[in-house]
C-alpha cells in the first residue's frame, strides 16, 4: 500500500476508529499497515478505508478525489499520531477538515444566521444542512467560489442561488449574513447592499434532517453539483449565530460542537508578543485579538493600573472569576452544606460557585442557565440537577439558599416554592480538592461535564456565606483574575471614626466602633470618651446587629466553673434577639457554652457543660418594649431561670459534666457570626436596651465602660 505524503510507514495490527460523525459501523480487526504522522495534511492512501488502519482519536474516510482514503483527527485531538490534546475556541480549518453541529432548528420556513469568518483560499465549503448529505433533495449551504459568496437554498422543487456583488480579500475577516424567508432570501457581505433572490418552485418550507456542517463535509465530494465546491473551507472561523442565537463553537460540552475532523485553533499565536505587567496573563477573546487576566487589585489593558478591590463585579467579556479556600476544612461539608448567596445578574447564563475533586466524580455548582438558577453536585454515583421554576430578573438582586444533605438537595431563590431533587446512586457524601471558584473557573475544559460550567458569570455578587461563615470574595487568601468593582457607595466607605461599610443590595450601613454613632458614624457617643469606649452612655440600647464584648478575668472568671448566676434588666421591640452568649469552638457538638436570649418572644436559658444541651424556658410575650428582669442560676448541672413575677421554672444538663469550662470572651446584646456560633440558635442581636448587668449577685459590671469592644452601641431613650 502507497502513501501520497512523505509519512513513515510501520507495520502493526490495529482496529480501525471510525467517525462519531459519520455513524460507521467498526471494521474487524486486520493486520495491516499504519502510519507513524509527520505532518500536519493527513496522509492520502491508494486504499479505501476499507483496507486503511487509522491512530486512536482518529477516522478514516474515503477521498474521493484521488480514489484513496484519509485518516483525520477527531475534533480536540491533533499531532502525529492525534495523541496531542488541542483546545478549540476559534476553529481552523484545512479544506479537508469540518465540524458538526445540531440540525438547524425552528428553520423549516425561515432563518437568520450570522458568520465571521477569514479566508486562506479563494474555494471552499463554509455552511452546509439538509435533507441528506449528498445535497439531494431540500439544503441550505454557504460556499466560497472564486473569492465570491455563494448561498444556495432549496425547498425541494430547485435550488436559488445569490451571489455576492464583492468578492472576499484573503487573509482579512469578513462577516457574511443570510435571510431566508420561504422561498425568498437575501445575502449580505460586511456593509454591502444585500442581493436577494429566490427559489425555484412553490415548496416554501426546508427539511433539514443532516448535522449542521460547518467548514466542510464528509462529503463535500459529491455536494459540488449543490454547491458549488468541493473544497473545504481553508481559514478560520470565529462567529457564528443562527436565529439570533450564539453558537459557542468549542467542543460540547462547553460548547456546542458534536463532533469534526482536523480542527486546529486560530488565536495560538495572538499573545506571542503581549506582556501583561503585575504576573497578568494573555488570553485570547477572539482568534485576533486579547484580553490580559490580570490579578485581583489590578486593571488597564497590560495591568498596569492599581485599585483597591473591595465590592466584586464579574464580567463575561474579560473572563473574570475569584478562587477562595473553603472556610473550614472540606471534611465539615461532607454531607451538609448550604449557601446563602446574594447576586445581580446582568446575562442570563454564567457560573456562580464551583468547586470539584481531581481524583473521583465529586464536584458540586451553582449556574444560570437560560435564567434560571440551577444546582448541580455529584457524590460519585450519579449527578443531581435542580433547576429553579422560573427565571431570574436580570439586573435586579435576588436572595438564593442552596442547600444539600447526603444526597438530597434544595434550591430557592428568593420567594420561590423551594425546589428539590437527589443524586443517583448510593453515596452520600461529597469531598473537594478544589477551592471555592466564584464567578466562573480558570479552566473551563477541566470542569466535570455534568456541572454545566460552561461560561462566566456577569455581575454583581455581593455576598456568600457557607453554613452560616462568610465567604470572602476581595480578602484573605482569595485569588482570582479581571474582578472590578461594582459602582457601590461602599467603594468609597462612607462610614468615619474608622466605621465599616455594609451593603445591603444598592443601600448600606455603617457598622460604628465603640463610641460613635449616626448614619456614617459621624456623631460621637458623649461628651468625652477614653480608651474608645465612652462613659456616657450608662445604658446601652442594640439594634440587632450591635454588640458589647467582655474579657476582663474578674468578669470572665465569675462567668465559668461549677456555679453561675446572672442578673440583669432589658426591654425589646423584636421577639427574637440574643442577650447574652459564652461559648467557643462554632459548629461542634458538645461544646460549653452558656447563653440567655429571646426566641418567639419567650425568654430561654440554655447551656452544656460537655455532654448535652439544656434549656430551661420562661413563656411570656417579653418583646412588648417594656422592662423586664432576669435571674439565671447555675448550680452544677441544675439551672433556674426567673423572670419578673412570672415565677422560675428548673432544668437540668444530662451526663456528669459539672463544670462551665469556657475561654471565650462575654457578648452582650448580640455577636459577631451570630448564627454560626450559635448554631442558629439565634439570628440576629437583641432590638432594645439593657441595664443592671450583675454576676455572682454583688459584681456589678458597667455594661459599657468595662466593655472590651463593641458595635453600633447608642444610648437607650427612657
Amino acid at each position: 500500500m502507497s502513501v501520497k505524503s512523505n509519512w513513515t510507514l510501520t507495520t502493526a495490527t490495529v482496529v480501525p476508529r471510525t467517525s462519531p460523525a459519520l455513524s460507521k459501523p467498526a471494521l474487524p480487526t486486520t493486520s495491516l499497515v499504519s502510519t507513524s504522522w509527520e505532518g500536519v495534511e493527513p496522509g492520502v492512501y491508494d486504499v479505501t478505508c476499507e483496507e486503511t488502519v487509522c491512530p486512536p482519536n482518529s477516522f478514516c474516510s474515503n477521498d474521493y478525489n484521488s480514489g484513496g482514503s484519509r485518516c483525520h483527527c477527531n475534533l480536540g485531538h491533533h499531532g502525529e499520531l492525534c495523541s496531542e490534546g488541542v483546545s478549540i475556541r476559534f476553529p481552523r480549518f484545512y479544506g479537508f477538515s469540518h465540524m458538526t453541529f445540531e440540525p438547524l432548528k425552528n428553520s423549516y420556513q425561515n432563518f437568520h444566521i450570522t458568520l465571521e469568518f477569514k479566508a486562506d483560499s479563494e474555494d471552499g465549503l463554509l455552511l452546509y444542512c439538509g435533507e441528506n448529505e449528498h445535497g439531494q433533495g431540500d439544503f441550505m449551504s454557504l460556499s466560497l467560489v472564486r473569492r465570491k459568496i455563494h448561498y444556495r437554498f432549496n425547498c425541494g422543487t430547485g435550488a436559488g442561488q445569490i451571489i455576492s456583488d464583492g468578492a472576499i480579500v484573503i487573509g482579512r475577516w469578513h462577516t457574511v449574513t443570510l435571510f431566508r424567508d420561504g422561498v425568498n432570501g437575501w445575502l449580505r457581505l460586511d456593509n454591502d447592499t444585500p442581493v436577494s433572490g429566490r427559489s425555484l418552485g412553490h415548496y416554501s418550507k426546508i427539511t433539514f434532517r443532516t448535522p449542521l456542517f460547518v467548514g466542510g463535509a464528509p462529503s463535500v465530494y459529491w455536494l459540488v453539483k449543490a454547491v458549488g465546491t468541493n473544497h473545504g473551507f481553508r481559514g478560520c472561523v470565529q462567529r457564528l449565530s443562527i436565529n439570533g442565537r450564539y453558537t459557542e463553537l468549542r467542543p460540547w460540552p462547553q460548547g456546542h460542537a458534536l463532533n469534526g475532523a482536523d480542527i486546529g485553533e486560530c488565536s495560538t499565536s495572538v499573545c506571542d508578543e503581549v506582556v501583561c505587567e503585575h504576573s497578568g496573563v494573555c488570553y485570547p477573546t477572539r482568534a485576533d485579538s486579547y484580553i490580559c487576566l490580570c490579578p485581583l487589585g489590578y486593571t488597564g489593558v497590560h495591568c498596569e493600573e492599581s485599585f483597591v478591590l473591595s465590592l466584586p463585579r464579574f464580567s463575561e467579556s474579560v473572563q473574570s472569576y475569584a478562587s477562595a479556600p473553603w472556610p473550614q476544612h472540606t471534611h465539615y461539608y461532607l454531607s451538609f452544606m448550604e449557601f446563602h448567596i446574594t447576586f445581580k445578574p446582568t446575562n442570563q447564563d454564567g457560573t456562580l460557585i464551583y468547586s470539584h475533586d481531581e481524583h473521583s466524580r465529586d464536584f458540586l455548582s451553582i449556574v444560570l442557565v437560560g435564567g434560571a438558577v440551577e444546582f448541580h453536585f455529584d457524590c460519585g454515583s450519579g449527578a443531581a440537577i435542580i433547576r429553579s421554576e422560573q427565571p431570574v430578573s436580570m439586573n435586579m438582586w435576588h436572595d438564593l439558599r442552596v442547600s444539600r444533605t447526603a444526597k438530597s438537595g434544595l434550591l430557592q431563590v428568593d420567594s420561590q416554592r423551594p425546589v428539590e431533587g437527589s443524586a443517583e446512586g448510593a453515596f452520600t457524601q461529597i469531598k473537594c480538592s478544589s477551592p471555592l471558584y466564584i464567578g466562573g473557573v480558570p479552566d473551563y475544559d477541566s470542569t466535570k461535564s455534568s456541572a454545566g460550567v460552561i461560561r462566566p458569570f456577569s455581575g454583581d455578587i455581593q455576598r456568600i456565606t457557607l453554613n452560616d461563615r462568610e465567604v470572602p470574595v476581595v480578602t484573605g487568601h482569595v485569588v482570582g483574575v479581571n474582578v472590578m468593582n461594582t459602582p457601590h457607595p461602599c467603594v468609597e466607605n462612607p462610614c468615619a471614626n474608622g466605621g465599616t461599610c455594609r451593603p445591603k443590595r444598592d443601600e448600606y450601613e455603617c457598622d460604628c466602633t465603640l463610641g460613635y454613632d449616626g448614619t456614617h458614624c459621624q456623631k460621637e457617643c458623649g461628651n468625652y470618651c477614653f480608651n474608645s469606649v465612652t462613659e456616657a452612655i450608662e445604658i446601652p440600647q442594640f439594634t440587632g446587629r450591635s454588640y458589647l464584648t467582655y474579657d476582663n478575668q474578674e468578669i470572665l472568671k465569675r462567668l465559668s466553673g461549677s456555679r453561675t448566676s446572672v442578673f440583669l434588666r432589658f426591654k425589646s421591640s423584636c421577639k427574637d434577639g440574643l442577650l447574652l452568649w459564652r461559648g467557643e469552638n462554632p459548629g461542634q457538638a458538645h461544646t460549653d457554652y452558656l447563653s440567655i436570649g429571646l426566641q418567639n418572644g419567650t425568654l430561654v436559658f440554655s447551656y452544656d457543660l460537655g455532654s448535652g444541651a439544656v434549656f430551661v424556658v420562661v413563656n411570656g410575650a417579653f418583646s412588648d418594649g417594656k422592662w423586664h428582669r432576669v435571674k439565671a442560676v447555675r448550680d452544677g448541672q441544675s439551672g433556674k431561670l426567673t423572670v419578673d413575677d412570672y415565677g422560675a421554672e428548673t432544668g437540668r444538663s444530662p451526663g456528669k459534666m459539672r463544670q462551665l469550662n469556657i475561654n471565650g470572651e462575654i457578648y452582650i446584646g448580640g455577636m459577631k457570626e451570630i448564627a454560626l456560633r450559635t448554631s442558629r440558635q439565634y439570628l440576629a442581636g437583641l432590638v432594645g436596651c439593657v441595664s443592671h448587668f450583675t454576676l455572682s449577685t454583688d459584681y456589678h459590671v458597667s455594661l459599657v465602660e468595662d466593655a472590651a469592644d463593641g458595635k453600633n452601641i447608642n444610648t437607650c431613650s427612657n
